[in-house]
């Protein structure tokens, strides 16, 4: 049951997000909903605990009258008791479902909840609380105008959120805290996936959470303290938890101010006592706040090769003036180990993800490595991770463990792990079998065939300190031989393709040589200067030009019977055109309501305001695959009888013709704020053929681009039998 109102809980946020966030990116929105589901937690929370403490009087909190001298008396009674316990206080007109009643009754309440929010900080000032509190909500701007542009908008938005948040029972009793946290770590993964190079700020995958967590506390039921210099919004810290029955005190720092507030609603909203957590707001190599402190377990996932000053004076730092050197100002991940180390405690573990080029880079990197190896004897294990697995990132990444405790004997584990994933769409996907596999690896320590090896400090010395994987794990795999003559035969049916395609293209030009088609030819047949003929031989109308409202309509089919669910929700790439998300993201964004949601048909044009670098004002393809639907964010349009979708499918996939086109529409209708009305994408022209020689380009430039395919697949082919034959005559002893 536990797991189910999880699930339901984590698919009822994620829905109201998706909802009502309207034009904002989800980026922008996520301050704004993460926030306004913590304020319902601490008024559920509130309200509770004041019930419990009320329960012999048989008075309910809510219904306390905060006028008369008694009701002023219980609240000073409970404001003392819930800001000892809970750590801070909310009045009962302060309560979340209040406010949400007052904003459905049409009521103006932006004002009122700014005040609500601010009291709440203010409840805890003076009181061991405070640095808990004290500016947590600064990222709710309740007069942003990307709330709406007036105040009624932004408070009839607003009103909705909390409405639509108020149905849902959060807090049902205490033992239900877990689930609510465990659907707002849902929720800021959910942002997190839709972030791009954003997320690695505040989010690490929670697979490579998990398995940071195992490794720091391998062997252990409790950790006195837990460390992250580089926070985040706290998920890797509260992973560390799961993996132990008890921790003592959280310890973390956090640059970003946005993601620091994120971090102290996590954990508050995980239940962590504010007394047992210490989270700061800095730069944490050059401004440390817990620098006195040492930690049994330190974790991290710093901002892979960030800049920092490197000053000089860090060479009398405690944390780096053993070193001799600095790490360079242009790659900080060694800065960040070293700060690490030098707060781990001498019986603790540290895990750190690195990009792999600092297990071999040289000069300062290899000189603090080569300290850590010889002189500290830290390195206790390297983990190779899958490409492609950080959100924003396809870099290559690692796990290093160190420890303080070891001794001149001890051996240094290398784990190749790039190829623990599975394949979705253009993702890798870092899954729970892959996180225990690697685990067990570490755990038993031991060479295993292309996966680990265990190699004492010698044979690192002999590799002048390259931590890289690669030199202690073979993981050499000999290619297949293939045989020649099988090669030989693929060319000669690839060259009867070739022989037959380009005859097509040869009759469809009239033309005798299709070899001498010039490369320019799809610029020159799209914009008139190449003509066809009919099939009588007669030139076909000359070209003119058509407002795209002739060729188009707008389909406006919903998915409102259901046919359609997740699974064929599609998105738009600029390189592939109308793709299933899955298929080509490896999952699927959409909540789980797609009622709402627009009918794609193949042969469709879909438009998407999505700007790419190459197409700023937005992309429109063809649906050429199968019927799918799309978010309420695409415009979907179907061809009349004049028009071929693919015909302007190709029109439009050259850069030049879908900007020309659209950057017109942007500016005047839209403001340049990219919000251009479906109808208005149908007011310009192009100037393009009648329908019957738009078939006859259609035709020509499937042969062309199949021919091109097979002179590719013919290069290959040579180069394969080439390296074919130099296997035959050089072969392997």
């Amino acid at each position: 049951m536990v797991e189910q109102h999880k699930k339901a809980l984590e698919k009822q946020l994620w829905n109201i997000a998706n909802a009502l966030r309207g034009n904002m990116s989800a980026d922008e929105f996520r301050d704004y909903i993460l926030g306004f589901i913590f304020y319902k937690y601490l008024s559920e929370r509130m309200d509770i605990y004041a019930d419990e403490l009320l329960k012999e009087d048989s008075i309910k909190f809510d219904a306390i009258d905060e006028n008369t001298d008694e009701g002023k008396e219980y609240l000073e009674a409970i404001q003392e008791e819930a800001i000892d316990h809970l750590g801070y206080f909310l009045k009962p007109s302060e309560l979340f479902h209040v406010l949400a009643q007052k904003g459905e009754n049409g009521e103006f309440i932006l004002e009122a909840l700014s005040e609500v929010l601010n009291h709440i900080e203010q409840s805890t000032m003076g009181t061991a609380s405070e640095d808990d509190f004290n500016g947590l909500f600064d990222d709710l701007d309740l007069t942003s105008n990307k709330l709406g542009k007036t105040e009624k908008a932004k408070n009839e938005l607003i009103s909705k959120i909390l409405v639509h948040l108020d149905d849902i029972d959060f807090l049902h009793h205490e033992t239900e805290i877990d689930v609510l946290g465990d659907a707002y770590e849902y929720l800021i993964g959910q942002f997190a996936s839709g972030a791009g190079k954003k997320a690695g700020e505040f989010y690490t995958p929670p697979m490579v959470s998990k398995l940071l967590a195992k490794l720091v506390t391998m062997g252990k039921d409790k950790l006195r303290s837990v460390y992250d210099p580089t926070c985040g919004s706290g998920s890797l810290l509260l992973r560390v938890a799961k993996e132990v029955k008890e921790v003592g005190n959280y310890y973390g720092q956090e640059s970003n101010p946005s993601t620091y507030n994120l971090a102290r609603m996590n954990m508050i909203l995980h239940g962590v006592h504010y007394r047992q957590f210490d989270i700061q707001q800095d730069d944490t190599l050059e401004q440390p706040h817990h620098i006195e402190k040492r930690f049994e377990a330190v974790v991290a996932n710093p901002p892979f090769s960030a800049k920092w000053s490197a000053a000089a004076g860090f060479l009398t730092d405690e944390r780096f003036q053993d070193y001799g050197k600095l790490a360079p100002a242009s790659k900080a991940d060694f800065a960040f180990v070293q700060h690490m180390y030098y707060q781990l405690d001498d019986d603790g573990t540290l895990a750190v993800v690195l990009p792999h080029g600092a297990l071999f880079r040289g000069q300062a990197d290899g000189h603090i490595r080569k300290f850590f190896v010889e002189n500290l004897n830290a390195i206790d294990a390297v983990i190779g991770l899958p490409e492609n697995i950080f959100y924003g990132a396809d870099l290559a990444t690692c796990i290093v463990i160190l420890k303080k405790n070891r001794t001149p004997d001890d051996n240094v584990l290398f784990v190749d792990g790039s190829n623990f994933y599975r394949k979705i769409g253009g993702q890798s996907s870092f899954e729970e079998q892959h996180v225990d596999e690697l685990f067990e690896l570490v755990e038993q320590r031991t060479d295993v065939e292309k996966l680990s090896s265990v190699v004492n400090r010698d044979l690192i010395r002999e590799n002048e300190y390259t931590l890289n994987i690669q030199r202690y794990v073979d993981t050499f795999v000999p290619e297949a031989t293939v045989n020649t003559n099988e090669l030989l035969e693929k060319l000669k049916k690839v060259e009867q393709q070739l022989d037959v395609t380009n005859k097509k293209l040869s009759n469809l030009l009239d033309i005798e040589d299709s070899n001498k088609i010039p490369h320019e030819i799809i610029d020159k047949l799209l914009s008139g200067q190449i003509k066809f003929k009919q099939d009588d031989g007669e030139p076909f109308p000359e070209w003119k030009s058509f407002k795209l409202s002739e060729l188009l309509f707008e389909t406006k089919l919903k998915n409102k019977e259901g046919k359609y669910g997740k699974d064929d929700v599609c998105s738009v790439s600029g390189e592939k055109g109308v793709v299933n998300q899955i298929k080509h993201l490896g999952r699927s964004y959409a909540g789980e309501d797609v009622s709402g949601y627009g009918i794609v048909r193949v042969g469709d044009i879909v438009y998407t305001k999505s700007p790419l670098k190459s197409n700023p004002y937005g992309i429109i393809k063809v649906n050429k695959e199968k019927e799918g639907i799309v978010s309420t964010l695409y415009a979907v349009y179907g061809c009349k009888e004049t028009a071929s979708g693919e015909f302007l499918d190709y029109y439009f996939s050259l850069n030049n013709n879908t900007n020309k086109y659209l950057r017109p529409l942007v500016n005047k209708g839209a403001k340049n704020d990219m919000k251009i009305n479906n109808q208005r994408v149908l007011v310009d022209s192009i100037f393009i053929p009648q329908v019957d020689e738009q078939r006859k380009i259609v035709e020509f430039l499937d042969l062309f681009k199949l021919r091109n395919s097979l002179l590719g697949e013919y290069v290959s082919l040579l180069q394969a039998t080439h390296k074919s034959v130099l296997e035959n005559l050089f072969p392997i002893e």
